[in-house]
């Protein structure tokens, strides 16, 4: 429904929550298309390798704070990056 309206930001908070495999593939999908068209995404996602998968850039919180801002491409490059603030 947020898309009819041709929005130039939109908010996903936890869109894979719950949700099969495919349909998490589906929505991520979406978030892709959305960026290639202009769309500026925000997406609020506890599935890391989802998020990392459509990122450009990565904010982790932790505890109600910003603890890390960086790309994208570092974080998916980075292993002890990913230990130390993904706990992966």
């Amino acid at each position: 429904r947020a898309l009819l309206g041709a929005p130039g930001l939109v908010l996903f908070d936890e869109p894979s929550q719950g949700l099969a495999p495919k349909v998490v593939q589906d929505v991520m999908s979406t978030v892709l298309r959305l960026k290639s068209e202009g769309v500026a995404v925000v997406l609020v996602e506890q599935n890391v390798a989802s998020a990392l998968a459509v990122a450009d850039r990565v904010c982790v919180m932790q505890a109600g704070c910003i603890v890390h801002v960086g790309s994208a491409q570092a974080m998916r490059d980075d292993l002890a990056l990913q230990r130390r603030w993904l706990g992966i």
